[in-house]
């Protein structure tokens, strides 16, 4: 097969490549509020089947369809799979965007919309790279499978069960996941784990009614009572203080540390993008790539509570809520967590605070000397023609673990977006040049995994 035949299809049918990511970009789809779901998973499906793969929609009990999609080669036996997920996060907030959210607008070379980074430009990204073999060459290097969840932004929570029942139908030599791109420098990034994700809600509450606060000497209030809570929770120094957190933290290896080196974060563009005088702690240079890819992590995600509109309102509030994540690395699990956060509150004098567990997924990662690993690399080296910056892992979460710890394939990272694509902010965008020097990408990964 010929790839510089399948790049020049690429180049010659961009305009139409382009057209059909707006479109999908146009679809609501956002997983928290289950705006638009059933409608942008059919609309997968239905490019899936336009470019030749036979589907189904996989129900999940109690959430969202996966799409799946297959494409069998007429000469191989590997097996390559995709994942990615057609939910988006929520466009919020609005007054921020300069372009309508689900508008699709191009301006100055960029597609602006929430999803057009995340993720939906790879997913048309990767299957117009299919499509682009099986209309120059009538087949494919690697068999191909697709599977696109609509649950991803929200933690996967109905995930795991289906993965667990199509265990044969998924099985796969290698996997591409989800995310990926370029760095500031035009280097391709390609990224080899992530860190587990806890989501947790707190709640606490006081009086039936709110309450004047001029009875504050006699009413308790649950907004300070989740202050003091959390309070316990981390330190000023950005330590977890919650008894047993760090046991079971896996440091990283020699060859991981290694790779450090070659990641340039860019922190005073970074620090000035974002508004800082500096990163927290003073982090910088490979204690800050560290800290970032190998620290655990708690974040308070948002507090509610009592009135917080216009002017002043003098109320005592009758109950308070916030929420929390946990950013866990290898081997920390997240039922582990969970149970020990319980315990602390509890510990500490918080166990009236109710403890509501939401999505969680499981740290992991594919070793750097992997074969796969070594394949992406080079394949990303003669598309963009520089060396790839390889991530021992990632500070993002994702239900990789159920790919790399169930399904036992190597999982790697990779795709078309690019350092200022503002993924889950306003103003979300994906150059329309990284877009198809991406599916070049994929088209190469498939070529030369097949050739491998």
């Amino acid at each position: 097969m010929s790839i510089e035949k399948v790049h020049d299809y690429i180049d010659q049918h961009s305009q139409n490549f382009v057209s059909e990511l707006v479109r999908l970009v146009k679809q609501p789809s956002v997983s928290a509020k289950g705006e638009g779901i059933q409608e942008c998973a059919e609309m997968v499906e239905n490019v899936l089947q336009k470019a030749g793969f036979s589907t189904q929609l996989i129900p999940e009990k109690g959430g969202y369809p996966v799409v799946y999609g297959e494409l069998a080669s007429k000469k191989s036996k590997k097996t390559l799979l995709f994942y990615d997920h057609y939910d988006i996060q929520p466009p919020e907030p609005l007054e921020e965007w300069k372009f309508d959210a689900f508008g699709g607008k191009i301006h100055k070379g960029r597609i602006y919309g929430r999803g057009s980074s995340d993720n939906k430009g790879n997913i048309i990204s990767r299957i117009k790279a299919v499509e682009s073999f099986l209309e120059t060459n009538n087949d494919v290097p690697v068999n191909v499978k697709f599977v696109v969840e609509g649950e991803e932004e929200i933690g996967s929570p109905h995930f795991a069960p289906v993965i667990e029942q199509h265990k044969d139908l998924f099985s796969n030599d290698a996997t591409i996941w989800e995310f990926g791109g370029t760095d500031y420098e035009g280097r391709p990034t390609i990224y080899l784990g992530l860190k587990g994700v806890l989501s947790v809600e707190l709640r606490a509450e006081g009086a039936v009614r709110d309450v004047h606060s001029a009875d504050a000497p006699l009413v308790p209030n649950p907004a300070w009572r989740l202050v003091w809570a959390l309070s316990t929770i981390k330190n000023k120094k950005d330590e977890i203080s919650i008894g047993g957190f760090y046991d079971n933290v896996e440091p990283p290896s020699m060859e991981e540390l290694q790779l450090l080196d070659d990641i340039h974060q860019e922190e005073e563009k970074k620090i000035k993008t974002l508004g800082l005088k500096e990163f927290l702690n003073r982090r910088s240079g490979t204690e800050a790539k560290k800290a970032l890819l190998y620290s655990p992590t708690c974040t308070i995600n948002g507090i509610l509570t009592g009135y917080t509109g216009l002017g002043s309102k003098t109320v005592l509030p009758k109950k308070s809520m916030v929420k929390l994540d946990f950013r866990l690395v290898p081997n920390q699990m997240p039922d582990e967590i969970f149970e020990k956060l319980a315990l602390h509150l509890h510990k500490n004098g918080f166990g009236d605070v109710k403890t509501i567990r939401h999505g969680s997924t499981e740290p992991t990662k594919t070793p750097v000397t992997e074969m796969f690993v070594d394949v992406v690399a080079k394949a990303a080296e003669k598309v963009y023609e520089k060396r790839a910056v390889i991530y021992p892992t990632s500070a993002g979460s994702g239900p990789m673990h159920l790919f790399r710890n169930q399904l036992h394939c190597p999982v790697v990272s990779a795709g078309c977006s690019h350092a200022d694509s503002r993924g889950h902010a306003p103003n979300e965008n994906l150059t329309i040049e990284g877009f198809i020097k991406g599916t070049k990408f994929m088209a190469t990964i498939l070529e030369d995994f097949g050739q491998s």
